[in-house]
């Protein structure tokens, strides 16, 4: 157990494992698996890519565990809550 990672999947991300691990041993081809996926062949060749480089971790979401571009910043955030309490 100790220094193995691991990656938390919601069932989405699972079920694309399960069908680009398909893919990857040739069970079913790159266009069945877009198909299944919902996405192009030529992003599931990307996709595929990806996960021969770094794994299963290669599909899980890039921007998981980091702040949004759109969020409000924690000053302005203070400013709206205490104008609100001045109400």
């Amino acid at each position: 157990m100790v220094g193995e990672d691991r990656v938390i999947m919601s069932g989405k991300e699972l079920r694309r494992v399960h069908v680009i691990c398909q893919a990857l041993n040739r069970q079913i081809t790159q266009v069945q698996a877009g198909t299944l996926l919902e996405q192009t062949a030529r992003q599931i060749r990307r996709i595929l890519v990806r996960v021969r480089a770094e794994g299963e971790r290669g599909l899980v979401r890039r921007g998981r565990g980091q702040p949004s571009n759109g969020r409000v910043a924690e000053r302005v955030k203070a400013r709206i809550l205490r104008l609100y309490a001045k109400r």
